[in-house]
């Protein structure tokens, strides 16, 4: 990076943490709403001024003392010093003293934020506006003794002041917005919107409330139905306002209502409940610690929200069981985001579990006795499976049958179904003849391995000495182990499969999915993930195919560059992209490209290909590769589908979305789903061209009403081509490098 393109990343990178700073207060990280909280604390522009240069002078000391440049960027270390400057701005009047002390309070805000993180990231709690509280009691309560710094007279000659910025035009418009006579109740809640950021009057309430409903339409609403709560609590107790409206202490309600409402907590009814409770429980902390800081002349600004904040995710943290209340696990720094993707994964990942368990064999395979088996899969052994392998006319064996060696599945390799060390093995027991049965040694010859503690998995019936691993061996998912046999309590060649939490040969069984099969029904296929495979299926694992593990083996630093032509309508208009793979600090990768600054992250775990996120431009290219390769199954089936469901605010931003967002917490009545098709292969044992079908659609009350469709080429071990139908719009793309 040569010295101007390092000097123009600098400056893009400081540009970027100032506007983010002034979002943090809201957990938001929305450009738009950032800009527009900056113009409202302009609306007194010596306030607005002494929050900007707060916020210069706290984001060159992060950087200073080397604090972490993610956090930086966020504004993290910033937000809470531009209240610090907005309150000096509010109070002082400026000079030398001023801004002197100005820098000194941005340094202890800062180095306080860094610290405060320290302590409360341990128990995984923000941060919130704690180091503003800290730093603006001491500034207070120091100047009291600094002759040099002076209160200032601002806002006492409200009509002079404006008159001397806008003439005469700002003053009519001054009164015009005064005279629209809100209800008290409204005027309060645009005024504590204000408040928070030290602008104590309607118009900078009513840039901020925009600003918040274009970021959030849950988290506007969640702002109203704390500050509502809080308003009507005080006023059944008190009934007398003033306190209340000249205080502005209602936007404690708001930042708690929306933080544990839908920041912290997935937005549901129950989260909008605790917002209720929340500020409740504000009202009257925020009564009692009244009579405690007013004897130390200090103000409590947002102390009561951040102790209520911080108590209830605490406790929420430490719960025995989760009932209701989701926390949020994957910050979107979005209500809506937080609950879209919070449903998604729920559905995505119902069944996911931390060990993927796979079928112990290879090739298909007929389950002749599944869960609740109606011979020896009962009670305690209920849960687990008898295999074997059959023809097309469901025989075992090929005629005449008399022999073990007749019978399809006998002698044929058994395999590890996961990673894990051999922790018992029993051999020596003899073979059956067909229909004798060893009642003495019920399990026959067996193999338990172990994959973590409590949690092994065991394979019975082997064959005697067909052993190919011992007892402290490490075996690997597919590892060829032993042969499959006859002995103990079987009749006929088999192999018995379970789950168990204790390592003894007689354990009883645990209900565990299996993580990736395929059932197969006559001439179709159907793709099981996380599942528990019924009786009388015909099964198999997962077998993948070389074109299409190559295709999607996207290596960390590989390019690819494809060419592209969208026409719409008459017009048509060509144009290149290049996607290069990246790996970030969490390990997960991604696909990004530079001229969209687009990002869509990716999993890859040798079964399956799929897409988590997207960040960026929805007319790029790239997005439309998120939305067309959303979920690969890594092996060719003829004419198998899949479906997996998408997100629908990355998939869909038509006129019912805001909507949707609005009731999202109480009802999702759109629905999102990805579809993948197995159109056509060259040749079945050696391909070299394979093509799938997808298609993306949107279900508005069960009813499709957007819908977009591809056409994937595989080809040479790459993404050859492919091509997209959205509307009126026709992309083809061709892979122009590899």
């Amino acid at each position: 990076m040569n010295g101007k393109t390092q000097d123009t990343y600098q400056l893009k990178f400081f540009g970027n943490s100032v506007i983010n700073s002034y979002s943090q207060m809201f957990f938001s990280d929305n450009k738009i709403f950032a800009w527009l909280i900056l113009l409202a604390s302009f609306v007194n522009p010596y306030v607005g001024l002494s929050g900007l240069l707060a916020v210069c002078i706290s984001i060159f000391f992060a950087q200073w003392l080397g604090f972490n440049r993610s956090l930086t960027h966020s504004g993290a270390f910033s937000f809470n010093s531009l209240t610090i400057g907005l309150v000096m701005g509010l109070y002082f009047n400026y000079s030398i003293a001023f801004f002197i002390l100005l820098i000194v309070c941005c340094f202890m805000c800062v180095v306080f934020t860094k610290a405060i993180i320290v302590v409360l990231t341990k128990y995984e709690l923000p941060v919130l506006s704690l180091p503003f509280v800290f730093t603006v009691w001491m500034l207070l309560l120091s100047t009291k003794d600094f002759s040099a710094i002076h209160l200032t007279e601002r806002g006492i000659y409200t009509y002079n002041e404006l008159f001397s910025v806008g003439g005469l035009s700002l003053v009519n418009a001054y009164d015009s917005v005064n005279e629209l006579h809100f209800p008290v109740i409204v005027q309060a809640y645009f005024k504590s919107l204000g408040a928070i950021y030290f602008q104590y009057n309607i118009i900078a309430g009513i840039l901020i409330a925009i600003g918040l409903l274009i970021y959030s339409r849950i988290a506007f609403t969640l702002s109203i139905v704390g500050f509502v709560t809080g308003f009507y609590f005080f006023y059944f107790f008190n009934e007398d306002l003033a306190h209340f409206t000249y205080g502005y202490i209602g936007f404690n309600y708001i930042l708690a209502a929306i933080s544990l409402g839908g920041y912290y907590i997935i937005p549901s009814r129950k989260s909008y409940l605790l917002a209720i409770a929340a500020a409740t429980a504000i009202a009257i902390l925020h009564s009692a610690l009244g009579y405690l800081f007013i004897k130390l002349q200090l103000p409590l600004f947002s102390l009561p929200s951040s102790m209520v904040i911080i108590i209830i995710l605490l406790t929420l943290k430490n719960r025995q069981e989760v009932k209701g209340l989701q926390l949020v696990t994957i910050q979107k720094y979005s209500p809506e985001k937080n609950l879209y993707n919070h449903a998604l994964r729920s559905e995505r990942f119902k069944n996911d579990t931390y060990f993927h368990i796979h079928l112990p064999f290879y090739g298909e395979w007929y389950i002749s006795q599944g869960h609740d088996g109606g011979i020896t899969h009962l009670d305690d052994w209920k849960y687990a499976w008898d295999f074997v392998v059959t023809d097309e006319m469901k025989k075992t064996f090929r005629l005449p049958g008399m022999q073990l060696t007749d019978y399809y599945c006998y002698n044929v390799p058994v395999v590890a179904p996961a990673y894990g060390y051999v922790y018992d093995i029993v051999d020596g027991i003899a073979d059956n003849p067909v229909g004798g049965v060893d009642v003495n040694h019920n399990w026959g010859n067996t193999i338990i391995i172990k994959h973590a503690d409590h949690f092994y998995s065991k394979i019975s019936h082997i064959k005697e000495g067909s052993f190919k691993v011992k007892i402290g061996d490490y075996v690997k998912k597919g590892d060829i182990i032993a042969n499959c046999g006859n002995s103990g309590r079987s009749p006929e060649p088999h192999i018995h499969f379970q789950l168990q939490t204790t390592p003894f040969i007689d354990s009883k069984t645990l209900k565990y999915p299996i993580s990736y099969y395929i059932i197969r029904n006559y001439k179709t296929y159907e793709f099981h993930s996380f599942d528990y495979p019924l009786e009388q299926s015909a099964i198999m694992g997962v077998s993948t195919t070389p074109l299409i593990v190559n295709a999607f083996k996207f290596i960390p630093g590989e390019i690819f560059s494809f060419e592209f032509t969208r026409t719409k309508g008459s017009i048509s208009k060509t144009l290149i992209e290049k996607w290069e793979v990246f790996t970030d600090a969490w390990n997960n990768s991604y696909l990004y490209c530079a001229a969209t600054n687009s990002s869509a992250y990716f999993v890859n775990n040798g079964t399956l290909h799929y897409f988590t996120d997207f960040f960026g431009d929805k007319e790029s290219l790239l997005y439309y590769f998120y939305l067309a390769a959303q979920k690969i199954v890594l092996g060719y089936y003829h004419e198998m589908e899949v479906s997996d469901p998408l997100p629908i605010n990355s998939f869909y931003s038509g006129m019912f979305m805001p909507v949707q967002d609005f009731f999202a917490p109480f009802k999702i009545f759109m629905k999102s789903n990805f579809h993948l098709r197995y159109a056509d292969i060259d040749d079945f044992n050696f391909p070299g061209k394979i093509k799938l079908n997808t298609s993306a659609e949107m279900e508005l009350f069960g009813k499709v009403v957007n819908s977009i469709t591809f056409e994937l080429l595989l080809e040479n071990n790459k993404i050859n081509s492919f091509n997209v139908y959205d509307n009126k719009t026709k992309i083809e793309a061709k892979c122009i490098n590899g």
